[in-house]
């Protein structure tokens, strides 16, 4: 997909990154796909509510074609999730991306009461996938709590290893959980080196295409909402 045209002020779509479970690329898919829609012209910013702060760490040491700032929530009182409501929707984007605590918790349910997209990276073993239907489940009922329709859900196949039998199955058998499936993210090595070096994987290489069709899955669905 081509370059994409600039919402006005107020109007930014919010994608949250959320999964129960550790270790499924929350914060690599987070930044990438942040760095394919900055390339595309969009105006993006990452808020990273995770209290590990690992995507904030990476734009220490990194250069970013994006701007990452912390914005945690761990106070569950109307007004301190008020007030953190309303710097996420004061934020100045056509993208803001949420990078969500992998723990339940304030900022985790904040997240999915305000997104209209939340993005559940899923690796292809047993426990991912656990983890995957758990966090799906909280999401629809944060959804149905909320009765306006969102977030849409996005299953993002993460860290995938084609060389085995469940990676290769992997789209297939997340179909089971019946939300939409992204097309699937490989593990290789350059995605962690990458992001390690507080860099972004190139766009011209196997993964940065990955995340290019993983920006194209977001867009479309975002059009529909």
């Amino acid at each position: 997909m081509g370059a994409i045209r600039r919402t006005g002020c107020g109007m930014a779509k919010l994608i949250g990154l959320a999964s129960t479970k550790g270790g499924v690329g929350k914060t690599t898919i987070c930044l990438n796909l942040a760095a394919v829609l900055s390339r595309r012209g969009a105006r993006v910013v990452v808020l990273d509510a995770d209290p590990a702060g690992h995507a904030a760490a990476v734009a220490e040491i990194g250069a970013l074609p994006f701007e990452v700032r912390p914005l945690l929530l761990e106070e569950v009182e109307p007004k301190a999730v008020a007030d953190w409501t309303r710097a996420v929707r004061g934020t100045d984007a056509d993208f803001v991306i949420l990078d969500a605590p992998g723990a339940l918790g304030p900022a985790f349910g904040a997240v999915l009461a305000i997104a209209d997209m939340v993005l559940v990276p899923v690796g292809a073993s047993m426990l991912d996938i656990r983890g995957a239907a758990e966090t799906v489940g909280i999401v629809r009922r944060h959804r149905k709590a909320g009765g306006r329709g969102r977030p849409d859900i996005l299953v993002v196949p993460s860290r995938v290893d084609r060389r085995t039998g469940s990676g290769r199955d992997v789209v297939g058998t997340l179909a089971g959980l019946t939300e939409p499936v992204a097309p699937p993210v490989t593990l290789r090595a350059i995605v962690a080196d990458s992001l390690s070096a507080g860099e972004l994987v190139p766009a011209d290489s196997p993964s940065g295409l990955e995340f290019a069709a993983l920006a194209d899955a977001v867009r479309v669905r975002l059009e529909t909402l």
